[in-house]
């Protein structure tokens, strides 16, 4: 899959590479040592909202959901300012480093579709599903990250992995969360994408979606990976987990068949009824807003029907 025209840069050419003092990381993140400091304090340091996961519209409920209802919602944790805009600084100096070919989100230039497009020649799809992945990914392995992998000083460590943590897991709503979440499990990935190409199969990794195809996805192939993944603390969605040979596969939103990428047909379904309320609608916020829905799903069907054109 070709990657998109972003300037990455190796690992040791980061500007968190071997930082070996907190002033030159504060230097790094763009402000004083004080500052550095006094954001570490903050002892309040996330609003807890509660997103519906059909919808990206706030406001979210600023109180737990009733329980039969519990299941439409997911916890959020919004950092605030002062603590966002320095986990938005790493975020940015993270998403830099060069990242391998089966890692699809988050990599800057690289979409759902491109995800979707990796296994498109494929006759055999398997999929798998991370569950509560960020509040999976502890603090030592973040710690283990950034001293062993980053080379950075003991203290230096300590303080990025208190900027970036909250109650000893990767919090679901900071900006350097999901590059975290790939960076702190290095080897776990890695080493599945060893097992991956060693059976001669395609892997690809978009936050916690896992899809792995070829001509044939070998079961043993799958045992292993899911005991990979299962070793480094992580429980796998077996309500997601999808197998599928000679069918068309939906991937991240993206059915890939026969050689194609097709918008689902639920998609499409929304895209007919969103014309229709158009199409009924008298009042002209209404209107507006629905012709917006319109071009948008529109939008997306050219995406991904354009995604193999040269």
């Amino acid at each position: 899959m070709p990657r998109k025209a972003f300037p990455f840069h190796k690992l040791e050419a980061s500007a968190l590479f071997n930082v070996r003092t907190r002033k030159k990381l504060a230097d790094i993140l763009m402000c004083s040592p004080a500052h550095l400091k006094s954001v570490d304090a903050i002892e309040i340091r996330y609003k807890k909202r509660w997103k519906p996961k059909d919808s990206d519209t706030a406001p979210w409920l600023k109180q737990p959901p009733p329980a039969e209802k519990a299941g439409n919602y997911r916890p959020i944790d919004i950092p605030v300012d002062p603590l966002k805009k320095l986990q938005t600084r790493i975020a940015n100096l993270l998403s830099r480093i060069e990242p391998p070919s089966y890692l699809c989100s988050p990599v800057k230039g690289v979409s759902y579709v491109d995800n979707a497009r990796r296994h498109v020649n494929s006759n055999a799809f398997w999929l798998l599903d991370i569950a509560d992945y960020f509040p999976s990914c502890t603090a030592d392995r973040v710690a283990w990250f950034f001293s062993t992998v980053m080379k950075c000083a003991p203290d230096v460590t300590a303080v990025l992995v208190s900027l970036v943590t909250d109650s000893g897991r990767l919090p679901q709503g900071s900006p350097c969360s999901p590059i975290l979440a790939y960076f702190s499990n290095k080897k776990m990935w890695d080493d599945v994408a060893e097992a991956v190409a060693s059976a001669g199969c395609i892997l690809s990794v978009y936050a916690d979606d896992i899809t792995l195809s070829g001509t044939t996805v070998p079961g043993a192939l799958v045992w292993e990976v899911k005991q990979i993944i299962v070793k480094n603390g992580f429980k796998l969605k077996r309500e997601k987990e999808v197998s599928l040979v000679g069918s068309p596969a939906d991937i991240t939103g993206v059915i890939v068949r026969n050689g194609t990428l097709k918008l689902p047909n639920r998609q499409l379904k929304k895209l007919a009824e969103t014309k229709k309320l158009h199409k009924l609608a008298t009042d002209k916020v209404t209107l507006i807003k629905l012709e917006h829905q319109v071009k948008g799903r529109l939008a997306q069907r050219r995406q991904i029907e354009e995604a193999l054109k040269p």
